[in-house]
């Protein structure tokens, strides 16, 4: 007997090929027999007419590491079909974990108080497994963790003793089951190291057959010379490189998009078999201090967070500000305060959802002292959205067959605290907004290509074996939803909104969603490397 028989799907396996209609046996976790018509009898049924049939969605660009503790039900990503998300990305990893830096991980809890009580990786993983979660999880150690755990937040260079002491951190994390290294080369202390750091790191994952995630130095006036970099240190390291959130940022630089495509698309890039994700908005988010300059990001969320309630300091930003605002636009990538909205300021939780020039307005104070005084607060953990991108040039990116679509996000849910965030309405519609928007109503994509960039090219890049494929033999992870109504539902000004049109979603053979409604049930599984 099958545990579940799911009848007269439209089946989109993943490859691209065009669909095709059939019956799908899943007994043991797995997917057993797909045919035109199974008559065997099965636990539970699935009536699936006028309803297509995918492999569950990967997701490789995720920060839920310590949100998963808060909300194990995943609901901001179960419920656009995500059966796995790959944590750890743009440098920051919950593990391992020092005293040095709990406080600066904890900004993965979304400003929310989550016990970080483990050190290694191996002992986050473990804390993980235990707490059971409705989807797979793939660790990433990232290096701005590593780095700040041996040479703090400062701008400084390590010393070869410290160098071999980070590589030694990479080593244990990847032999305790992180399945690649990430980067966030636009992040201090990320933003510190040299190339040649970067890459004797990368090396180390490479070598336990991992790859190479990077948020790049610039995604604006310097985005050329940043990509060209991280291919550098692809092929240096031996390592596949995924390029995270490929865009352009910042009105001054949309025009570089036909250079952009071509050092994607370059003979060093195709050597190391260069990949990348994208979010389908043209806004970005991340903390508020980033539009500040290096030498001001220094030491950290609490120091940053001091340095700004000083009053020269304060001078001495507001003239660097008006000398130098092509340097800010490039940061920030907005033409003015009024592209700036906050969606996370835990200690003024009534400003969420509200522009930086709206909230200046409102206090008879100017944007600029607005912002700093913003950054002052929670550690300089306030977060924003920024909206710096350009539609055409998303849509000619989405186009490219090695871009894949990942949401960049924290996981959230419509309740609890996590509902207490204003949050980017990527966290839940990211991939239901490709399917709606920009395959049903703008044919930007075909479906069957849509699904192969949300599953088995990303399966195949973090060597998932046996997923992001329905095939007899694979893991039973399944989206069954129906084309002609998916879609978004989240947007900017109410983000906490599940998508529409996905009534089931199987994870290693149980129904997590069934007819629309969370189940309850926790199957998902940490998929550890396994490289030897």
């Amino acid at each position: 007997m099958l545990d579940i028989l799911i009848k007269n799907a439209q089946i989109i396996d993943g490859s691209g090929k065009h669909a095709f209609q059939a019956d799908v046996g899943i007994k043991e976790k797995r997917i057993v027999e797909i045919a035109k018509n199974i008559e065997q009898e099965a636990e539970q049924s699935i009536q699936a007419d006028n309803l297509c049939l995918s492999p569950g969605l990967i997701d490789p660009h995720m920060h839920s590491d310590l949100t998963l503790f808060e909300n194990s039900k995943a609901e901001s990503s179960i419920r656009q079909g995500v059966t796995t998300e790959v944590i750890g990305n743009c440098g920051i990893s919950a593990a391992p974990l020092s005293p040095k830096t709990s406080n600066e991980v904890k900004f993965l809890a979304g400003g929310f108080d989550i016990a970080t009580n483990w050190g290694s990786m191996g002992e986050y993983i473990e804390r993980l497994e235990k707490s059971e979660i409705a989807l797979n999880v793939v660790p990433m150690v990232g290096h701005n963790t590593i780095r700040s755990m041996v040479l703090g937040f400062d701008d400084v260079q390590p010393t070869p003793e410290q160098q071999l002491e980070m590589e030694q951190q990479i080593e244990i994390a990847m032999e305790q089951g992180a399945r690649g290294f990430s980067a966030g080369l636009f992040y201090p202390p990320g933003c510190y190291a040299n190339t040649d750091e970067v890459i004797d790191l990368a090396r180390i994952a490479g070598k336990h057959g991992g790859i190479f995630a990077c948020h790049v130095r610039s995604e604006s006036d310097k985005v050329l010379a940043a990509v060209k970099e991280i291919i550098e240190i692809g092929k240096q390291a031996e390592i596949q490189v995924q390029l995270s959130h490929v865009k352009i940022c910042g009105y001054r630089n949309w025009e570089m998009i036909d250079e952009l495509i071509a050092v994607l698309e370059s003979d060093k890039a195709r050597e190391i078999n260069l990949g990348c994700d994208q979010y389908p908005y043209t806004a970005s988010s991340t903390t508020l201090f980033s539009i500040l300059p290096y030498w001001a990001q220094m030491g950290g969320g609490e120091k940053i967070a001091d340095r700004i309630k000083d009053s020269a300091t304060r001078e001495r930003l507001r003239k660097d500000w008006r000398e130098n605002q092509i340097d800010w636009d490039q940061r920030s990538g907005v033409r003015d305060w009024s592209g700036i909205l906050i969606t996370d300021c835990p200690s003024r939780p009534e400003i969420n959802g509200i522009t930086v020039e709206e909230i200046a307005t409102q206090s008879g104070n100017d944007p600029f002292k607005t912002a700093l005084d913003l950054i002052s607060l929670d550690n300089a953990q306030t977060v924003a959205v920024f909206h710096d991108q350009q539609e055409e040039i998303l849509k000619k990116l989405m186009q490219l067959p090695y871009v894949v679509i990942g949401s960049d996000s924290l996981g959230s849910a419509p309740y609890g605290r996590l509902d207490q965030g204003s949050s980017h309405p990527r966290t839940y519609g990211t991939f239901p907004r490709v399917l709606g928007r920009y395959v049903r109503e703008e044919k930007v994509l075909s479906l069957e290509t849509a699904i192969k960039k949300m599953t088995s090219v990303t399966a195949k890049r973090y060597n998932l074996k046996d997923r992001g494929v329905i095939r007899k033999g694979a893991w039973a992870d399944v989206m069954i939803f129906n084309p002609e109504i998916i879609s978004d539902k989240a947007t900017f000004a109410d983000p906490h909104q599940f998508p529409i049109g996905i009534p089931y979603v199987i994870v290693n053979g149980e129904i997590v969603i069934k007819e629309g409604n969370h189940t309850g049930k926790l199957p998902g599984r940490i998929l550890k490397n396994e490289h030897k």
